[in-house]
């Protein structure tokens, strides 16, 4: 398809410039929805495999927790019930969060509001369970010394905070999508008897997965009945009950799929630095039949994408005070790579790469990263979009070069 330099100057739209006020307008809040959730089943389920309770926590955190569709959103979801809260994950470590709960309204820095009853639960009920059965807690029994004597170090690498640093495999989630994956887990778990548990507790993950899509369904429904124009909520509540059975077909259901995808994943683990990686490779058989269909335009893709970009700035990371003194700011760290090359050594630049700089270059806001993959056969245009794009941004956007890169791995 052939490039269209007018995505270069498509403008913002009105739903967009609202959803990003509304992103600044909600105070930041700690989360303990989650943690109880996680307690409660841990609690229940003392004797189950390890892996299997994991399952089954995030299974019941997905089926559980507070869900809302606030208005203009076109892509709905999050791991809190609030925007830009920050959840308490329980495995990690505890110890720090136990005595910074009542001065997180007030540190210097990355302050969160907390309610008084959540500071009583917390301490009450779930500080005393996880207590010695924490990653921090087993980190001492075993390199207490140690840890203590690299001080600093051990500082900017906590045990207080899950990492993730994963690239996942989103083309194979749109491919079969939750519930078909979780047919294939179901199989291999039937076919295999040493890793019998681990399809298991992936079978009940993508059990869970399906039950959260079903639910977004079910809310926009209901709230569809009273609302002025239910025609969007309607589409939402369509797009959401078929995610939670079958692949995306549109470009609108891959991008909710793919949102579905990365609060999962963070309601799972609570880490950070999960890249969807090529986005404008994976989402372009979407676009390009849409287009050709009459389904959708060049804006209407900006606009999807800019409500996805929303989204990723929806999710922030609650570190404690000594580790946010090295990496403030709430960082979570999506990283989106645009550019770059085919499997024949083609250039891959197409419509959505564009579409992807513009985005970022509208919102100006800190997530997504934007990485470009380029090389001597990258279009002159695209070098110039990327360039413009970083000269405007917060200095995110990085690059790398296909011609070192690749035949080095």
């Amino acid at each position: 398809m052939l490039i269209k330099p007018e995505i270069d100057t498509l403008e913002q739209r009105e739903r967009i410039t609202n959803l990003k006020e509304a992103l600044f307008a909600e105070e930041r809040s700690a989360s303990v929805k989650q943690v109880n959730i996680i307690t409660s089943i841990y609690k229940t389920y003392r004797s189950l495999p390890r892996n299997i309770k994991h399952a089954v926590a995030l299974y019941d955190s997905l089926k559980g927790i507070e869900i809302r569709i606030a208005t203009d959103d076109l892509i709905v979801g999050n791991r809190t019930p609030s925007i830009r809260a920050g959840a308490v994950s329980p495995k990690p470590a505890l110890r720090r969060a136990g005595k910074e709960s009542e001065p997180l309204p007030m540190r210097r820095q990355d302050r969160y509001d907390i309610r008084q009853e959540d500071i009583k639960e917390f301490r009450r009920n779930i500080l005393p369970f996880w207590r010695g059965k924490t990653l921090e807690d087993m980190l001492d029994v075993v390199l207490g010394e140690e840890l203590s004597s690299i001080g600093m170090l051990s500082r900017t690498n906590p045990p207080d905070s899950s990492q993730g640093h994963i690239s996942t495999n989103t083309a194979e989630w749109l491919k079969f999508g939750p519930a078909g994956l979780r047919e294939m887990a179901f199989a291999n778990e039937k076919a295999s008897f040493d890793n019998a548990d681990f399809y298991e507790g992936v079978a009940i993950s993508l059990d869970g997965a399906c039950i959260f899509m079903k639910r977004y369904a079910d809310l926009a429904r209901d709230m569809a009945v009273t609302a002025d124009n239910p025609k969007e909520l309607l589409e939402i509540a369509r797009i959401c009950d078929k995610l939670s059975g079958q692949p995306p077909e549109t470009f609108h259901e891959a991008v909710q799929s793919v949102w579905f995808l990365y609060i999962i994943l963070h309601m799972e683990s609570n880490a950070s630095s999960f890249s969807p990686g090529r986005m404008d490779q994976y989402l372009y058989p979407y676009y390009r039949g849409d287009l050709r269909a009459g389904r959708l335009t060049s804006a209407d893709a900006l606009e999807l994408v800019q409500c996805l970009f929303l989204k990723f700035n929806q999710i922030v990371y609650m570190k404690s005070s000594p580790n946010n003194g090295f990496i403030a700011g709430f960082p979570i760290c999506f990283n989106i790579t645009v550019g770059g090359q085919d499997y024949t050594g083609s250039d891959a630049v197409n419509d959505l790469s564009y579409i992807l700089l513009r985005a970022k270059e509208l919102l100006l806001l800190p997530q997504p990263h934007l990485s470009a993959m380029l090389h001597n056969k990258s279009p002159e245009h695209f070098l110039t979009r990327y360039a413009q794009v970083v000269g405007k941004d917060d200095g995110t956007p990085q690059s790398s070069s296909d011609d070192a890169v690749v035949p080095a791995q």
